[in-house]
């Protein structure tokens, strides 16, 4: 009886050392996909080279409008950048129901907060319809937000996620 008694409490303390052991590994497991999703997102902005593909718009109220990622993003390759808003009903000046500005970046600047392991972007675009300042707030899992303004006022709002240049499936619609 007293074994039995023994052998029960060795057996709880072992699936509580098991628990714990779980625990951690899936911390660490967390931990490793964490630093793997910062580094791509770091590599992917220092070298100039992604696409945020957006999976809604913000309108001019605030309202969070989901949108196709295929035609609404924006791009960066090297110092050239395209943007583009587009509707699943196309027609529209670029084909697919919006607009495609294509143009080159004349200022661009980022800053890394550490401890979250986030980026803010800023950069200065002039296009073949019109100059804008796009800001984008970057989460460590490539997580983006970014916001348009022009010479107008007004602004438009994507939010989605960072791809590498090589892996992104938009499509470009024609150029004003």
């Amino acid at each position: 009886m007293v074994c039995l008694l023994m052998a029960n409490g060795l057996s709880a303390q072992n699936s509580a050392n098991d628990k714990q052991l779980k625990k951690e590994q899936k911390k660490a497991l967390r931990d490793s996909v964490d630093n793997a999703e910062y580094q791509l997102t770091k590599n992917m902005i220092d070298s100039m080279g992604f696409v945020l593909e957006a999976y809604y718009l913000f309108d001019k109220t605030g309202v969070r409008v989901p949108v196709n990622s295929t035609i609404n993003f924006i791009k960066v390759d090297s110092s050239q950048t395209v943007i583009q808003t587009g509707s699943n009903r196309g027609a529209g000046a670029n084909g697919i129901g919006g607009t495609t500005a294509e143009g080159k970046i004349t200022q661009w600047k980022v800053s890394k907060d550490k401890k979250h392991k986030s980026f803010n972007v800023t950069m200065e675009v002039t296009t073949n319809i019109g100059m804008y300042s796009v800001f984008l707030d970057v989460a460590s899992s490539g997580r983006a937000n970014a916001r348009l303004t022009g010479l107008w006022p007004g602004q438009l709002n994507w939010e989605g996620q960072l791809v590498p240049l090589s892996m992104t499936r938009t499509y470009k619609g024609r150029s004003m």
